[in-house]
């Protein structure tokens, strides 16, 4: 069965690449050229979109380079494809689409006749409950500002992953190496606060939390994107590319994910 719904959306392909997702820059492990796929869908209204594009084939030569001419299609696991439009080169669209929660999605990308493929668990969503706000007066290289928790009920009896993504006047906050990321192993079936380790607030500023529930892939890809992020390069000639669940060597990731969005006004909470 097609888990596909059409719905009336008008949709502005700007918007698609506005910059919400940074464009994440791999570097082969070793000289060949790869494909890199960058593919993300929601339990949102669309448009979902797919990055492609094609490493140097020598370590840190240049920027990977936008692939055009790509078929780039998504289907739920038994369903039937429906097909991305190259709205710019190497930038995938499709619109007038959304898709249902506790279902498996595949993308399929062909490209010079070889087909990589991933799939992603489109987990129920999962909402934040309540907010915290703490000062934290920095030592080191750590600033000093306002830190701030943000309250879950997670679902017992599931294995449940998360990531946790900031904006401000509608700006993503750059994770500066820390990918705020969390697995339910040691809290399941609990409230808690998920917090971060590096990024400060300032009293004045209005923040919009999204709390993203993610499957294991996505996960474990981002999780050691954020080790090789971390990882001294100069002593590492050959750091090593993070899991991707593309077959056929492609490097990137594809995630289904829901995810539950609110606003933090950092003066108004200090109030209460």
């Amino acid at each position: 069965m097609n888990k596909f719904y059409s719905i009336p959306v008008i949709v502005l392909i700007c918007f698609a690449c506005s910059g919400c997702e940074k464009v994440i820059e791999l570097d082969l492990a070793d000289s060949a050229e790869a494909i890199v796929i960058e593919a993300t869908m929601t339990n949102s209204k669309g448009p979902f979109t797919v990055l492609v594009s094609k490493t140097s084939p020598y370590f840190g030569a240049k920027a990977n380079a936008a692939v055009s001419g790509a078929v780039v299609s998504v289907r739920a696991q038994n369903g039937k494809p429906r097909y991305f439009t190259e709205a710019l080169p190497g930038t995938y669209i499709l619109e007038k689409t959304t898709a249902a929660v506790d279902n498996w999605y595949v993308v399929d990308v062909t490209y010079e006749g070889v087909v990589y493929s991933a799939r992603s668990y489109l987990h129920g969503q999962v909402p934040i409950v309540d907010f915290s706000v703490s000062y934290f007066d920095g030592f080191g290289f750590f600033d000093s500002g306002y830190k701030v928790n943000t309250y879950i009920r997670d679902p017992e009896g599931i294995d449940n992953y998360y990531r946790l993504k900031y904006y401000i006047n509608g700006k993503v906050v750059d994770d500066k190496g820390e990918i705020s990321l969390y697995s339910d192993k040691l809290f399941d079936g609990k409230v808690i606060g998920l917090g971060q380790r590096l990024v400060v607030f300032k009293e004045t500023d209005t923040l919009v939390v999204e709390l993203q529930s993610i499957d294991k892939a996505t996960y474990d890809y981002f999780l050691t994107l954020e080790n090789i992020a971390g990882t001294d390069m100069i002593q590492s000639a050959s750091p090593a590319n993070p899991i991707s669940n593309f077959s056929n060597g492609a490097l990137g990731y594809f995630s289904a994910y829901s995810f539950d969005r609110k606003t933090v006004i950092i003066k108004e909470y200090l109030k209460k």
